[in-house]
């Protein structure tokens, strides 16, 4: 019953490193727009992969998470395993690890990142339902690891945001290194004139600057 046990832990442990290694390939692979495009068509895949690339930094957070929890327990059931199976027997224990270490590496890291990094778009409409399952599972060490980050990692400067009067400056002193044609200097000014008086920024209105 144990050694049944322990073999299940292996194969989820070694499923859950793989589909953090491919779904983090994936995500990172995919087009956004596309996704965007899926979703507002009313794709309920295609929304749940557009949130998560919306949260990139936390969705690579949980991926990460998940695979080294998948690492170790793959690690720890395959040494249990050893030790039951050859008790007497250190060489075939060295064996079984070198063996174990091998699937890890291709069939928990190498293959899923091949796989989802071939047709990323296809691979993770087909995830979509595992990567909610799995963000929410790993929600709580999500959040734990994110706090732990924030807390030891230094404080980001703040940067001030650039106004629309800064980047009109820029673009009449040509002394601050811009390298913008006069074309181009009037395509972005009229943008952000528009946008500065709440016009929308149609492509009439900004074909009038070229005129």
């Amino acid at each position: 019953m144990t050694a049944l046990l322990l073999s299940l832990g292996l194969g989820l442990s070694l499923s859950l490193a793989g589909f953090c290694a491919g779904a983090e390939t994936g995500f990172t692979s995919l087009s956004r727009g596309r996704v965007l495009h899926m979703a507002r068509a009313g794709s309920r895949a295609a929304k749940r992969l557009q949130d998560a690339v919306s949260a990139i930094p936390r969705t690579l957070t949980a991926l990460l998470v998940g695979n080294n929890v998948g690492s170790v327990s793959f690690s720890a059931c395959s040494a249990a395993l050893a030790a039951r199976a050859f008790p007497d027997s250190a060489a075939a224990q060295a064996v079984w690890g070198f063996c174990a270490a091998t699937a890890i590496l291709y069939l928990g890291e190498f293959v899923p990142k091949l796989v989802c990094s071939a047709r990323p778009l296809r691979r993770m409409l087909a995830l979509a339902g595992a990567w909610r399952a799995f963000s929410v599972a790993f929600a709580p060490l999500t959040t734990l690891a994110t706090w732990l980050t924030n807390l030891f990692s230094p404080a980001s400067v703040k940067r001030e945001p650039v106004t629309a009067q800064e980047v009109l400056r820029i673009l009449r002193d040509r002394k601050d290194g811009v390298r913008l044609t006069d074309l181009e200097s009037a395509l972005v000014a009229r943008i952000l004139v528009n946008r500065a008086k709440g016009k929308p920024v149609t492509p009439e209105a900004i074909m009038s600057a070229v005129e």
